[in-house]
């Protein structure tokens, strides 16, 4: 558990790892050079489970993780943020999946969103590793917070000191590219939403190191992506409510055929992976048309495209079903 001045979520946090149905555990913490209580906060928590390790100054995010992932001494290694909350079966549940799953390297779950005046919801992951991967060439496909992995597998991979953001994405990217991974669909941590959270505070920054990650995946499809590109791509992935005009919703269309047409080529992600999810991010494009003041012109295009057909392939039906059990565990 990295943490850098949490000193009124940190303790709360670690209580959900104290009170967890799996109690065989280690809990370390690393300071990385907090300026408030949040030291004074962990030593006075009465546990010989607990290991506080300190940075005297501020390494960063990659830096924390990086100290966590060295000093673990268990079989597994599982992560929790310092503002996040793992519910108490979390560690069982996720351990059993692996024990028998012994070509899973890591696996995340899904998440529910908390937080003052916040009404709770849903954050969905994709499960299975053939949508996984794909789901990485747009966004992250797993909650930090949520994983547990492999420690004989996850330390050869530490986070790299060169992303102070997207230091998650790189790993699950370098991770996902060399073995199999999963998420479970079921709601087993809780996510806080406040303003502190990185990517609300450098959205641009996040902005700038997710270029070079999808820069390189577009390499391996043989696609030369420019920052026009890029920038619109990383845009793709998270419209969310956003408006879009005609020309972006033309634009994604071509876009997300070249890159099924490369993969066939290519044969770098799971056809019916990435079909799925660029139908996915395609029906997003067109919802975040119809939030403009051409509705309908949305609408159409999703309605005739072929893209649209991955939606209902062999990954999509898997999917679907997928989140409808966590949103039953929500």
């Amino acid at each position: 558990m990295p943490v850098f001045n949490r000193a009124g979520m940190i303790a709360e946090a670690i209580n959900s790892i104290q009170t967890q149905s799996l109690s065989n555990l280690e809990i370390v913490v690393v300071d990385d050079g907090s300026t408030d209580d949040t030291v004074a906060v962990v030593e006075a928590i009465d546990d010989p489970r607990l290991r506080l390790i300190r940075h005297e100054r501020n390494q960063g995010i990659p830096g924390a993780r990086n100290t966590g992932l060295a000093a673990a001494r268990g079989d597994f290694i599982a992560w929790l943020d310092s503002d996040d909350l793992a519910r108490p079966r979390r560690l069982e549940l996720q351990l059993a999946f692996l024990e028998a799953n012994p070509n899973i390297a890591m696996v995340g779950a899904c998440a529910a969103t908390i937080g003052t005046g916040v009404k709770r919801k849903l954050r969905s992951a994709p499960g299975r590793h053939e949508i996984i991967r794909p789901t990485l060439l747009f966004r992250a496909a797993f909650k930090q917070s949520s994983l547990i992995g492999r420690a004989a597998i996850l330390k050869n991979y530490p986070y790299n000191p060169d992303f102070p953001v997207c230091e998650d994405l790189d790993m699950f990217l370098r991770v996902s590219a060399d073995h199999r991974v999963a998420n479970l669909p079921e709601v087993l941590m809780e996510r806080r939403d406040h303003a502190g959270q990185i990517v609300k505070q450098q959205a641009a920054r996040v902005r700038e190191f997710k270029r070079p990650l999808f820069a390189a995946e577009f390499d391996r499809l043989g696609i030369a992506a420019d920052d026009t590109e890029l920038d619109r791509h990383i845009l793709l992935g998270r419209l969310r409510r956003r408006a879009v005009d005609r020309e972006f919703i033309d634009w994604t269309e071509r876009w997300l055929t070249r890159i099924i047409a490369a993969n066939h080529r290519l044969r770098v992600y799971n056809d019916d992976g990435l079909a799925y999810v660029c139908a996915l991010f395609w029906a997003r494009a067109c919802n975040a048309g119809f939030h403009g003041s051409d509705r309908a012109y949305g609408w159409r295009r999703l309605a005739r495209s072929s893209l649209s057909l991955g939606l209902f392939n062999r990954e999509g039906r898997y999917a679907f079903a997928a989140n409808r059990a966590a949103r039953r565990s929500l």
